[in-house]
């Protein structure tokens, strides 16, 4: 009991909780604003301030209408069966990612879509014969292509960039970050 009569220790035990509190509140911190500017992939109005109109989880949830107006386009039979089975599960997976908000599966899927669509767009140039409504397929292949492209290009990037050179790698984040094992925002694609 003496130990802890002793001034020195009380100085310790302070100086212990003190940084103790000040890297669980860092962390807090940090985690919270790297998680706001992650929100910019879903919120268009986070990066309307920079003259864009557009976001990636915006045109990406388009990519997944698209990819069901072209999967009722093609159907899942004959020479369209493959093609058709690669197109849903890529959708399936865009979808099931973007209501995870995980922005790494997001592009992952994103890519599998990409590769979708260029296997629908073989088996047509093969010679695939088009059900019903071939009217709309030009027009959804084209929408489907500028969404991904929006996406891909969208100022996303260039705002996590920014921000992580504006507010992560400048001291005392960029120390406390490492600390308290703050993970930065994902870029995409």
């Amino acid at each position: 009991m003496e130990f802890f009569k002793k001034r020195s220790t009380a100085i310790g035990i302070f100086v212990i909780v003190v940084v103790l509190f000040t890297l669980i509140g860092s962390h807090r911190s940090l985690n919270r604003v790297c998680r706001q500017a992650e929100d910019a992939f879903f919120d268009k109005s986070l990066l309307h301030a920079q003259d864009y109109h557009t976001c990636p989880g915006e045109q990406l949830s388009y990519c997944v209408d698209d990819a069901n107006r072209l999967l009722s386009v093609i159907g899942s039979d004959g020479a369209w069966t493959e093609p058709y089975e690669a197109l849903a599960s890529a959708r399936r997976d865009l979808a099931d990612a973007l209501d995870a908000r995980d922005i790494p599966a997001i592009g992952t899927a994103s890519q599998a879509l990409a590769q979708a669509v260029q296997e629908v767009e073989a088996a047509k140039d093969s010679g695939a014969v088009l059900p019903d409504s071939h009217d709309d397929y030009a027009t959804i292949i084209s929408d489907l292509r500028s969404a991904l492209a929006l996406a891909d290009n969208s100022a996303y990037a260039d705002h996590i960039l920014a921000f992580r050179e504006d507010v992560l790698d400048v001291f005392p984040a960029n120390v406390l970050r490492r600390l308290t094992g703050v993970r930065a925002p994902e870029t995409f694609p």
